[in-house]
């Protein structure tokens, strides 16, 4: 799967003045309608991360554009959960979301199928917003690279 090119999003999550974070390549959408569209991604069996969604429901996801590989780099490996006021962190309520993405989706969690080897779950759309101008953040053959589309 390392040979199959994907976009590079960080799942994001509060809980109160904490962030936690985490880099995923496996974002699919699974309804597209304007109204109750859906999302799934997935994530290993006990993932921080992942027990921080179940605990309360809510979820930002921030697809990547091309100049944010140290960001990508960075939640692919580190935990650790971050204060607020720490970074440039951007919230939203329950959200929070990392300035100049491509695109930002703020999602309530809707269910989680666990009977895998990893954790799938489906979120809904509450809010989304992108800039075409950027181009995307990509993941290929364990390297980050850059699409642009015409």
């Amino acid at each position: 799967m390392s040979l199959v090119p994907t976009s590079v999003s960080v799942i994001s999550c509060r809980e109160e003045s904490l962030i936690y974070g985490c880099t995923i390549s496996s974002l699919v959408s699974v309804d597209v309608k304007e109204e109750n569209s859906a999302i799934v991604f997935v994530l290993k069996k006990q993932s921080l991360v992942g027990e921080k969604i179940k605990a309360h429901n809510f979820f930002t996801i921030n697809v990547l554009s091309a100049s944010q590989d140290a960001i990508a780099q960075k939640y692919s490996v580190n935990r650790s959960p971050e204060n607020i006021s720490d970074h440039g962190w951007i919230i939203e309520g329950d959200f929070a979301k990392i300035p100049k993405c491509r695109i930002t989706i703020n999602c309530n969690l809707l269910t989680i199928y666990d009977n895998h080897a990893a954790d799938v779950f489906v979120g809904q759309v509450i809010k989304y917003s992108g800039d075409k101008s950027q181009a995307s953040l990509i993941y290929d053959a364990r390297r980050y690279g850059r699409f642009h589309s015409n």
